[in-house]
């Protein structure tokens, strides 16, 4: 399922439950360090995925990776009662990185 089919299975899940008591929220992860080393795609270039994953750092506003932990704190929160008032809600735990995109960065150059 893509991330916008999930996004509108949320917004119609809500219209559908309301009045039920029921919540439904969404949690969007960016990059998220599971531990596990990917190798290259290319075995003649191996350079290529360290140099993808610099590339990547840059483009995260606290310049790291995620962990499984940080997702899970939010999972918590929307399942507490401190998210009571939360419903049809896609929270993004990216580390800034939708933030950081080059569509939304104005251009150092101009006034």
């Amino acid at each position: 399922m893509t991330s916008h089919a999930a996004l509108g299975v949320v917004r119609a899940g809500v219209a559908i439950l309301k009045d039920s008591g029921v919540r439904i929220n969404c949690i969007s992860p960016g990059q998220i360090d599971l531990g596990v080393e990917v190798k290259a795609a290319d075995p003649e270039h191996p350079s290529q995925r360290s140099d993808s994953q610099e590339a990547n750092m840059d483009g995260i506003g606290l310049g790291r990776t995620g962990m499984p932990q940080e997702v899970a704190k939010t999972a918590g929160f929307l399942a507490s009662g401190f998210s009571s008032y939360m419903t049809g809600q896609n929270i993004v735990v990216d580390g800034g990185a939708l933030t950081m995109s080059p569509l939304t960065i104005p251009f150092a150059g101009s006034k």
